[in-house]
């Protein structure tokens, strides 16, 4: 018998029955910005994304953009759809273009980023200003290219005079300016030129381990690392202005042994992962699901990303929202406040021992402790990293909107002094441009 049978299960999960916070808070969605093998798997059409968020950044295909061509020029159906359907519906939500500098690109052969001068960065500002005018756009997200702090990149003393510069531009034509950056505060960066900061504190533990290997298995981050981060930030940017980043990605190792008591003595097997842990129909190749080094910019054959709605599938690893079934099992750890899956790998070479899949993953009991850290330092709100990781009925989302009522499904007349007092939520899309590299 395998010693996971051994193991006492959790059989709770604790929901939000009430809402955390009676203060304005923000929901930021990422969303792609056009139709790819991952939005064909979710509703997140214009018409059901835009009910939730207060502000959307959808993200263009790698393809749309390169160093040359800043914005892209291409024709653009989704982020057209996108914003008729806002502006015909009058929906509440703001609707920014994120503007991102990803992967192992050759910063110097952009001029607008490379070079130190205020005339140097004119023409990007000017693309992108007119950018935003012509789609009818509500700001700019742009985010940091060293934000997970072990980019390549070699100008980083360029970016602040860029944001204060690309804030000062949009503010004449009245849009805003936000951020996204990683856990380490961004020194001398002026709050006034920026609406709002997206810190993305996730998967901080991964990112270390393959910088400087532990072997250990354990959650990919604590709430008491978010914490912190967030609290590092808030030292040079209002609390208000703060948006802590979740996703909803699980994040797949192989480790051996699993003590439940402790993750401390676990270790990660180098070995790929070449099956797929999780039964889906969704693919039957699994390189669609590996996890793409940050650092080294190479695909890690050692780990997958899998994303909620995969674990809510009829043959995923979870029966409901909180209880595992198909060979899973599943622990709340209340030391850490992260939720984890595991399950014996068949494919064990060696009799007798077992080798495990572990899933670290962010789940509607875990978000809970993040949703009233905001609450509770006066954060502005939450970031939510690729919204179409999510579950088709929006699982993830009705845990977060339990505790920050979406303005446009908590309507209330201000004449009437009897209403709920629940400040309303501003929703923010953000559709992300990618920088790819030539």
């Amino acid at each position: 018998m395998s010693p996971l049978n051994k193991k006492r299960l959790d059989s709770t999960c604790l929901q939000i029955k009430t809402p955390l916070s009676k203060d304005s808070k923000i929901i930021v969605g990422y969303f792609p910005g056009y139709y790819s093998q991952y939005t064909q798997y979710t509703q997140y059409a214009s018409s059901s994304s835009e009910s939730y968020y207060d502000y959307i950044s959808p993200t263009f295909g790698p393809d749309d953009v390169s160093n040359k061509n800043i914005p892209p020029t291409s024709v653009h159906v989704f982020l057209n759809k996108t914003v008729a359907y806002r502006d015909t519906n009058n929906i509440p939500v703001k609707i920014f273009l994120a503007i991102v500098l990803s992967g192992n690109i050759n910063i110097n052969s952009n001029p607008s980023f490379a070079n130190g001068t205020s005339s140097d960065r004119a023409a990007f500002i000017t693309n992108v200003v007119n950018f935003v005018r012509n789609y009818k756009l509500d700001g700019v997200d742009l985010e940091y290219p060293n934000r997970f702090n072990c980019g390549k990149w070699l100008n980083d003393k360029n970016f602040v005079p860029l944001v204060d510069e690309l804030s000062a531009a949009l503010k004449e034509i009245n849009k805003e300016l936000s951020i996204t950056v990683g856990p380490i505060p961004i020194t001398g960066l002026n709050s006034d030129s920026v609406s709002f900061v997206n810190v993305m504190a996730t998967q901080l533990n991964v990112i270390n381990s393959l910088t400087t290997p532990t072997n250990n298995t354990g959650p990919s981050i604590t709430l008491n690392q978010t914490s912190t981060i967030m609290s590092n930030w808030s030292k040079i940017i209002k609390p208000a202005k703060l948006n802590l980043g979740v996703d909803f990605y699980g994040i797949v190792e192989l480790t051996a042994p699993v003590d439940l008591g402790s993750l401390d003595n676990n270790q990660i097997i180098p070995r790929n992962l070449t099956k797929l842990p999780l039964d889906t129909s969704y693919s039957s190749d699994p390189s669609i699901y590996l996890f793409y080094d940050k650092c080294s910019f190479t695909l890690d054959m050692s780990i997958q990303l899998y994303p909620w709605y995969f674990m809510r599938l009829e043959t995923g690893p979870l029966i409901n929202t909180c209880t595992a079934g198909n060979g899973w099992a599943r622990k709340f750890d209340s030391d850490t406040s992260t939720t984890y899956l595991y399950k014996v790998n068949s494919d064990s070479l060696v009799v007798g021992s077992y080798e495990y899949y572990y899933v670290s993953y962010e789940d509607p009991q875990s978000i809970q402790y993040k949703l009233k850290l905001i609450a509770d330092s006066s954060y502005g709100g939450i970031a939510i990293l690729d919204l179409y990781a999510d579950s088709n009925d929006k699982e993830m989302l009705s845990v977060i909107t339990s505790a920050f009522p979406a303005f446009n499904n908590n309507i209330t007349d201000p004449s009437n002094n009897s209403s709920s007092g629940l400040s309303t939520v501003e929703i923010i899309l953000i559709i992300v441009l990618v920088f790819a590299s030539l």
